[in-house]
């Protein structure tokens, strides 16, 4: 009996994943949530990026490295080229994460050589009724569909209703 194939791109569980920055500067962040659908990850998109030709960046699609993942990016700002590769490891069916490690060349205001990020993302169940494949709840902001660039604010809070025999029903002594 053959093994199952492997897919040529990551693919994740489709519902809902929970997506955290865990590098240093996002302490304190509240995670955001992606709605993931069966066309959500194809061989054109992968892990919400597609490859290819953006302006002055070169993205990479991500390939297999192994158990993980890899890509990397190359981009032109001003005399810097910026440099990226993304490493991309998990099951991608309850788990994954992706680190980044940025370089510059040369480095940024003469000092700045390399940055490096990470996101960490769990599968919390399906996504809601009302939410679409690509959308990527932002807190605080509101959804922006990673798909088709639709943006969808967030409700303004309701104002907390008052209750029957409260103290503005009550009359006075």
């Amino acid at each position: 009996m053959a093994a199952p194939q492997r897919p040529a791109f990551p693919k994740r569980r489709t519902g809902l994943w929970e997506i955290r920055s865990v590098g240093s500067q996002a302490a304190g962040l509240p995670a955001m949530q992606f709605c993931v659908g069966e066309n959500t990850d194809t061989a054109d998109s992968h892990l919400d990026r597609t490859p290819g030709a953006r302006g002055a960046c070169t993205l990479g699609a991500f390939v297999r490295a192994g158990d993980a993942w890899l890509s990397e990016s190359i981009c032109r700002e001003s005399r810097t080229t910026v440099t990226s590769r993304a490493v991309a490891s998990g099951n991608f069916d309850s788990e994954y994460r992706i680190d980044t490690l940025v370089t510059y060349d040369p480095p940024l205001g003469g000092v700045r050589r390399e940055d490096k990020d990470a996101v960490a993302a769990r599968w919390i169940g399906a996504c809601a009724p009302a939410q679409r494949p690509g959308d990527m709840i932002i807190p605080g902001m509101g959804t922006l569909n990673m798909t088709d660039g639709g943006f969808r604010p967030e409700p303004e809070p309701r104002p907390p209703r008052r209750r029957a025999g409260g103290p503005a029903s009550r009359p006075a002594p």
